[in-house]
């Protein structure tokens, strides 16, 4: 026989209305006695219906809802507590309704409104039972895992970071061959294709598609393009709303051609990274929902029995899932079965801001179709009343819902709690963008100095639309001195204690990262003259061990030794000059001394060797495990006793140091087999991709499963999807409420027919809710044109302003007591342009009357329109700035801008205005009746004007003629300045007094590429010499970017590709002529196995044709002065130097140009004539 919990001295639900009553009275009663749930509430909690939808608005007390839902049932018999599920998207959302309800059955346990039948064992394991909440991502994991076999899928698969899928796919993409049918990806960088490729992987995974699939889809559009052109040509499509449809059709075929065959040609990489995920046997979440799905699709009689298992549901936040979460869960808890079950969904249409990641609006509408459907019925019920925000920020948040239009669901509107304070929403609108965060940062200074005594501090924070707003709100806190922290979204290996602990892992692991290093020794204190002695002691211990190596030799700068050639042992290669790692291991004697006359202070010195002492004792537990190792490093490096004598923060810096250390165990228990510098490799990739970009749709946002908590005393930086679930007691600020930034949109959307980083809308799994194009449904070109006019001018931005609205609305609804919105009317002083009064357009007033600035945010017009705004004005206090105090609205009078920011802001230097020829008495006409027509005219030069002319020619005349005896005096020359000196040196130094710009062309896009491309191949950064793009002529080096892939194979069929570099983009300094020179080197080569060649051979590579016969002498100096460099840096002959330029852009046989072969002297020589 079963043994249950059941209700003490309880009747049975079965006899009657009234009973029940009391039964919920006396359960709520002795949960809280103090809060008695809303009549809204109650219905949620005794509600017996199979399916049940509640709408519940921003702070209407969900959870605490949904702990007495869970309460009440068990309390009363209906269900025992291992019957239970909770599901909901956060770790902290899943703990904390644990924690409630566990609390709950604690209470009416101790009511004894709770006991066991059981005796025993049996009453052990009744007590022990509890609810099962836990999270979505969770759920699905555990179906994946249990019973993923059934459809030919690993269980014991690993589910990987964002830093290991970016990773994998750059290994894939950085080893693509070349393939003529990848033409529409060559111009594109390698990392736009890798997170293009990723970006595609996860939306077919998403919306449960093949690549096949996709590949059937996109062919079917590339398709239909290229039809609808054909069959068009020759119709005119005229004009929509005065927009040209031609030009629409035009931009679509020019610009969706190629975006189809991008994301074609991508699918190939695609199934590339699927295949190699399946082979190293590890998963992402998404795979985890969709194996879920396709466990209970093929097999419903899984889904049976866990709908069996669980007969009360509640599924939190639902209008966040996604169209795949969904269907996983009706196949998982949509059976009716035989015993009462019941599911319940809890949601707000009016937050669901993950629209560009599937969560659709519409997420509960669905809903209420689906499981009334399964389960025989639905009962919508609503939570309206707020317990979180005080009367005038509700009435902002009700002011700005009225215009979400688009929820399948009808929405009550927000009411107060009883006794609710009057609240306070303030606008900012300074007339500068820079001041507007100032504002704010002088009154969060202002609100914390009155909180300072209550509850640990003031609750405040700052929500940004996007990341790229916080630096500009952390420069105003500073300004102040007010504490903040940045949350949401930062990554744990990016936080100061952090970083220092990666450094002084990077240190012992790769001693060549004095960038690591940099970091110690700024934690130990050592300045810069100390910096300085360690770099020219690192330099001098270099030369020791060179000599020591090859004794009685020198180094000709190859890695070999001199003389004949021969090597003996081991060779030193010549870039690695030591390090600072090194000399930091080895210091030198107390009285050492460079021969600079460097030397270290007694104190430097002091601490370099403790520094010294601490890497040299983490060298000794590098081979521990990773958490021991970063525990270890804690020590070593005195963190742990820092952060214990913090007065403030030491308790996040020890929970920071306790997660890396968990951190690091993981990974090791992940990665079997990885080393210390497989786990530094993968933290640098994780710093770069799994934190700071931004997301497909634009938005920057915390990931779901991300645990943030609200601090007091803090001022707490975050985006606004971060703050998601989250309230703030004291105040809430909000930035950049002007048009363009947080208000509706207009424009600038993004189209998936023309934009191959958004995935096609008709293959996603909620085409339904999204606006509706697809070229291939057209019939003709006109009906092409006019539906991408629509989709693209009304449709999408009509939807983009919706999730935008919704963002606002979450946004809004986070402060108890006051909401700060922000804006102002121009983004800089140089965006002031006077508006003028005049007949027409050609009219320049030299009285212009007001300037136009920024619009509001339409959020905040609809928030004036319903309820009382306080001027920011009211709040100031007697020291604040004026120009914060000073509020502006959408127009400013010119005179008080000028007054305001000056006059130079407002009126900037420019061009004369150009006068109205309508208002001269005649027009003139060459060359009829002219000296008749000047002689009319009224003169406008004076004869002060004209002797100030005749003066200013003469003094060019002059000029002119003596450009040959000009020089100019320069702290340095470059080598590119010597071949333009020694070939026309008057045109030099005439462009020296008066630069001249060059025409704009596309040699510095290809050349940069170029040597990116060919530096990626010898694994070195590229540091290219702009000035070089400028010895040929434009037209000789504005090429189309599609020939960067043909330069690049003519590369590396070259003889120098497979040759072994020396230093590759080496800036070197050299003396000649008592002149400093600066040299950019492309490529130094060991060329001694190369029959005929040197044994070094300097290279530069060139983009353009072969230089003419007469332009050799200079093209030659120019190498001269690279082989001259190299040969004093490295102290090697100079006739062991080669040097040569390779023109990648010629036939093979003129490919490459030998030059340079001159003496020190010549050099010198010709440097000394070019420079006289």
């Amino acid at each position: 026989m079963r043994k249950v919990l059941v209700p003490i001295s309880l009747p049975s639900q079965a006899r009657g209305k009234d009973v029940l009553m009391t039964n919920y009275e006396s359960i709520m009663t002795c949960l809280n006695p103090d809060f008695l749930p809303t009549p809204e509430q109650r219905e949620v909690i005794t509600s017996n219906s199979p399916a049940i939808l509640v709408v519940a608005g921003a702070g209407s007390g969900k959870t605490a809802t949904m702990a007495n839902r869970i309460a009440y049932q068990i309390g009363t018999g209906t269900v025992r507590p291992g019957e239970v599920l909770g599901l909901t998207f956060t770790r902290k959302a899943a703990g904390e309704l644990a924690q409630r309800v566990d609390q709950a059955l604690m209470r009416l346990s101790k009511g004894g409104f709770l006991t066991s039948q059981g005796e025993g064992l049996s009453a052990l394991r009744e007590r022990m039972d509890r609810p099962n909440i836990s999270t979505y991502n969770s759920f699905a994991a555990d179906i994946a895992a249990s019973y993923g076999m059934l459809v030919g899928k690993d269980p014991g698969a690993r589910l990987i970071t964002d830093a290991e899928r970016w990773q994998l796919m750059e290994e894939i993409v950085g080893a693509w061959p070349t393939r003529e049918e990848d033409e529409a990806l060559r111009e594109s960088a390698q990392s736009t294709i890798i997170s293009y490729s990723l970006s595609l992987a996860s939306s077919l995974i998403d919306n449960q598609l093949t690549t096949d699939e996709a590949r059937e889809f996109l062919a079917r559009e590339i398709d239909a393009l290229n039809r609808l052109e054909e069959e068009g040509k020759g119709v005119k499509l005229g004009k929509q709303d005065g927009v040209s449809l031609t030009t629409e059709w035009n931009t679509l075929r020019k610009k969706g051609l190629p975006a189809l065959q991008r994301r074609r040609q991508m699918l190939d990489i695609v199934d590339v990274y699927l295949e190699r995920k399946k082979q190293l046997g590890v998963v992402e979440f998404a795979d985890q929902v969709a194996t879920a799905a396709a466990v209970l699709g093929e097999h419903p009689a899984l889904g049976e029995e866990l709908a069996g298992r669980y007969r009360l549901v509640l599924l939190d936040e639902y209008q966040d899932t996604s169209i795949n979460q969904a269907d996983l869960l009706v196949k998982a808890l949509g059976s009716k079965m035989g015993a009462w079950r019941s599911v319940c969904a809890v949601g707000d249409p009016y937050q669901a801001i993950y629209g560009w990641r599937g969560a659709s609006a519409s997420a509960l509408a669905d809903f209420a179709v689906q499981f009334r459907r399964h389960m025989g019925g639905l009962e919508e019920l609503t939570l309206s009343t707020s317990f979180r925000n005080d009367c005038a920020i509700l009435d902002a948040a009700n002011a700005v819902a009225l215009g979400i239009e688009d929820t399948a669901l009808p929405v009550k509107k927000l009411e107060a709690r009883k006794k609710a304070g009057p609240g306070k929403v303030t606008e900012i609108r300074t007339v500068l963008r820079e001041d507007s965060y100032r504002a704010i940062a002088w009154r969060i200074k202002d609100v914390m100095a009155a909180m300072a005594d209550k509850d640990g501090g003031a609750e405040i924070a700052v929500l940004c639309r996007k990341r790229k707003y916080i630096e500009t709100i952390v420069e105003a806190l500073n300004e102040v001195g007010v504490p903040y922290e940045i949350v949401g979204g930062e990554s744990l290996l990016q936080r100061p204690e952090i970083l220092t602990i990666r450094a002084a892992l990077a240190a012992v692991a790769t001693p060549g990262r004095n960038d690591r290093l940099m970091r110690l020794l700024t934690y130990v204190g050592i300045g810069a003259s100390d910096l300085r002695a360690l770099s020219a002691w690192a330099q001098e211990y270099a030369a020791h061990q060179l000599r020591s190596i090859h004794p009685g030799k020198e180094s000709n700068g190859t890695g070999q030794a001199g003389g004949d050639g021969e090597t003996s042992g081991a060779s030193l290669n010549p870039r690695g000059e030591g390090t600072l790692i090194e000399a930091l291991t080895y210091l030198p004697g107390l009285d050492w001394t460079s021969y600079r006359g460097e030397a270290f202070s007694e104190a430097g010195r002091a601490q370099l060797e403790l520094l010294s002492g601490v890497l040299q004792s983490i060298r000794g537990a590098i081979h521990s495990d990773l958490s021991d190792l970063i525990a270890f490093v804690s020590q070593a490096l005195g963190l742990d006793l820092a952060a214990a004598t913090r007065a403030s923060g030491g308790q996040r810096v020890r929970t920071s140091i306790n997660s890396f250390i968990a951190l690091g165990g993981s990974y090791q228990r992940e990665h079997p087999g990885s080393s210390l510098a497989d786990f530094l490799e993968w933290m640098e990739t994780s710093d770069e991709k799994e934190h700071g970009g931004e997301d497909e749709a634009g938005i920057e946002s915390a990931r779901l499963d991300e645990d943030i908590e609200v601090r007091p005393g803090v001022v707490q930086i975050m985006t606004i999807h971060a703050a998601k679930g989250l309230e703030w007691r004291d105040l809430v600020a909000i930035p950049e409420l002007v048009e363009g930034e947080f208000s509706d949109i207009e424009s600038r959307v993004k189209s998936w027919p023309t934009q191959s980083e958004t995935f096609p809308y008709p293959l996603r799994a909620d085409y339904k809710y999204l606006p509706q194009f697809d070229p291939a449904q057209c019939e003709d070109r006109a009906e092409a044109a006019q539906g991408i006019y629509e989709f693209k001018k009304i449709a999408l931005p009509e939807y983009e302003s919706q999730e935008q609205r919704r963002l606002a609305y979450v946004a809004f609804t986070r402060p108890r007591a006051e909401l700060l919105l922000a804006g102002y009317g121009l983004k800089s002083p140089e965006k002031a342009e006077p508006r003028t009064k005049g007949r027409g357009q050609n009219v320049v007033s030299e009285d212009p009357v007001t300037v136009q600035l920024l619009k509001r945010s339409t959020y905040l017009t609809d928030i004036r329109k319903k309820t009382d705004v306080t001027p920011f004005a009211e709040l100031a206090g007697p020291d604040w700035p004026s120009e914060l105090i000073e509020q502006v609205g959408e127009q400013a009078e010119v005179d008080w801008l000028v007054e305001r920011l000056g006059e130079d802001a407002v009126y900037p230097p420019k061009l004369a205005p150009v006068p109205h020829y309508a208002e001269m008495p005649d027009l003139l006409h060459w060359p009829q009746s002219i000296r008749r027509k000047l002689d009319s005219l009224t003169p406008l030069a004076t004869d002060a004007d004209l002797k100030e002319w005749q003066w200013q020619a003469d003094v060019l005349l002059a000029e002119r003629r003596d450009t040959r005896a000009t020089t100019l005096a320069r702290p340095y020359y470059t080598a590119t300045d010597m071949v333009h000196l020694s070939e026309d040196s008057e045109a030099f130094l005439a462009n020296q007094r008066r630069p001249i710009p060059s025409k704009p062309s596309g040699a510095a896009r290809l050349g940069t590429n170029m040597h990116a491309q060919i530096a990626h191949h010898f694994t070195e950064p590229a540091t290219l010499d702009i000035d070089s793009l400028m010895e040929l002529p434009a037209s000789d080096l504005d090429m189309d970017s599609s020939r960067e892939g043909q330069l690049y194979d003519a590369f590396l069929a070259s003889p120098w590709a497979g040759c072994a570099p020396l230093a590759i983009e080496q800036s070197l300094e050299i003396v000649v002529a008592d002149r400093i020179i600066r040299c950019t080197i492309d490529a130094v080569l060991d060329t001694s196995a190369k029959p005929g060649a040197h044994p070094i051979t300097i290279v530069d590579w060139k983009t353009g044709r072969r230089p003419r016969n007469k332009d050799l002498p200079s093209r030659e100096l120019q190498l001269a002065l690279y082989r001259l460099a190299w040969s004093r840096a490295h102290k090697v002959p100079l006739d062991q130097i080669g040097a040569c330029f390779v023109y990648l852009g010629e036939p093979e046989s003129r490919r490459e140009l030998q030059a340079g072969e001159l003496t020190e002297e010549e050099i010198t020589e010709r440097i000394a004539a070019a420079l006289n």
